[in-house]
């Protein structure tokens, strides 16, 4: 155990945090890490951290008051909380496992964060290792999954997890214990043949032994050559989502080009970039996913868990937040000539009374907005913004026959995502005379043949910076 830990190369100053549960693996890796400072004077400091789940009632009480007393003998520095981990479970309806490891990681991550510390210890043993790449096999894993737990881990920015005892076999870490006469604590529920990990110990295990004595070496060995290819998915994986990443969209180019198994494994990471964890989301929906990117009808959506929404926005897939369409509406406001307007994710400036050179240069300096050019006329006294109805038309310039503005949006490409909330200007009497990146009114066009000293009017409709959540704006 001496020989694994000083592979990980800490300094004589280093500050450690070590998980300790009060079991046999825990405090055999702390009695190792305890002796090897002694000898070599390293690490500089060891901080004990200790998660009472309240899963086993008086059992765990008793687990957290052995760490305390374990902490006081050794006279180490102990941080000790409180979660009710099934309680949380319940009411967020998730795997009671699943549910712990993530409450546990974030308490260790704050204990790092407070104790200034870059490196946090965990017992996990070789016997874990066959056990959770057993259990994620009859899961349905994927290469990832199948490549078992990883030695390191990123924790925070600039701080990782270590399991230094992945090489090591519980028969060893007992051996440990009972070579130094440590005392450790027994965890009940892991005698219990309803969780499937048990199962997998008692019943499973010894049955593979005896069609194949090394079967365990054998599925280390297998998971570290799935490792390897994991590794270089991973990389390639990385590579495609930089060429198909457009701000929080995907382009659905790229990904059509590409191999299943790189698509995949994209918009896995895209989800799981923007949900915490991807609780919840399984192969069913990175299929669904797919269907969709094939699919080349605009508007079409398929549900995530926690009510939230991937919608195919022409050639770009985006993320809905949940129980939400899109961002707040914007209230309607007047447009007004020679000043600026906030509406929605745009800002307006209205110029009137302009000749058409003026305009035209004025224009040119807005090169990334939404221009029009409109005929000057009383109508345009009353202009406002409001946001699209059921129902609306109008006669496009070019045009002889109303067209619905839904229709003329969907062909020119406004996304889905933001047609509820796109700005539409419209007179006094709630007749349109134009919407960005559409064509304006017929009966306010600005036609070329005017002479130039013939005055015109200037809408210019600029994007604005969006927030880093989906559907949002930002309306400073």
């Amino acid at each position: 155990m001496r020989a694994a830990l000083r592979r990980l190369g800490i300094d004589v100053d280093e500050r450690i945090v070590i998980a300790v549960s009060g079991g046999t693996d825990s405090t055999a890796l702390l009695d190792a890490l305890v002796r090897w400072r002694q000898v070599e004077r390293s690490p500089g400091t060891i901080t004990l951290a200790h998660l009472n789940h309240q899963l086993r009632f008086q059992e765990s009480d008793e687990d957290e008051l052995f760490v305390r007393e374990l902490a006081a003998r050794l006279n180490l520095p102990v941080f000790v909380e409180r979660i009710n981990v099934g309680e949380i479970a319940r009411t967020e309806r998730a795997n009671l496992e699943a549910v712990a490891r993530r409450l546990r990681y974030a308490f260790l991550q704050r204990i790092a964060e407070i104790s200034a510390t870059r490196i946090v210890l965990t017992a996990h043993t070789r016997d874990d290792q066959v056990e959770t790449i057993l259990m994620r096999l009859l899961r349905g894993a994927g290469p990832q999954g199948l490549s078992g737990i990883k030695q390191e881990r990123q924790l925070g920015e600039d701080m990782k997890l270590i399991r230094p005892m992945l090489e090591i076999t519980r028969r060893e870490v007992i051996d440990h214990c009972d070579h130094y006469g440590l005392a450790y604590r027994i965890d009940s529920s892991n005698q219990s043949k309803r969780f499937t990990r048990n199962r997998i110990r008692y019943e499973l295990l010894p049955l593979l032994k005896t069609i194949n004595p090394l079967g365990e070496e054998a599925i280390l060995r297998t998971a570290q050559l799935i490792a390897l290819d994991d590794d270089f998915l991973r990389r390639c994986s990385s590579a495609l989502l930089a060429k198909a990443l457009n701000e929080e969209c995907l382009e659905i180019k790229p990904l059509l080009s590409a191999h299943p198994a790189l698509r995949r494994r994209v918009l896995r990471i895209w989800l799981r970039d923007l949900l915490p964890g991807l609780q919840r989301i399984d192969l069913l929906h990175i299929i669904s996913l797919e269907n969709l990117l094939e699919d080349s009808r605009s508007g079409r959506s398929i549900e995530l868990p926690g009510g939230r929404r991937v919608v195919r926005q022409f050639d770009q897939i985006v993320l809905l937040a949940p129980n939400k369409k899109f961002s707040d509406p914007p209230r309607n406001c007047s447009l007004t000539g020679n000043a600026s307007h906030n509406f929605g994710a745009f800002r307006f400036t209205f110029e009137r009374n302009l000749l058409l050179e003026k305009a035209n240069l004025i224009k040119q300096q807005e090169s990334n907005a939404f221009t029009v050019l409109l005929k000057e006329c009383d109508e345009l006294d009353g202009l406002s913004l409001r946001t699209r109805r059921a129902g609306d038309s109008y006669i496009p310039q070019g045009r002889l026959h109303r067209r619905k503005l839904k229709s003329l949006m969907i062909n020119h490409k406004i996304p889905v995502s933001e047609r509820d909330n796109y700005p539409v200007v419209v007179t006094e009497e709630d007749e349109i005379v134009w919407s960005p990146g559409l064509p304006p009114a017929r009966r306010f066009e600005f036609e070329l043949g005017d002479k130039p000293s013939i005055k015109c009017a200037l809408i210019i409709a600029e994007k604005r910076k969006k927030h880093r959540k989906s559907g949002q704006v930002d309306r400073r």
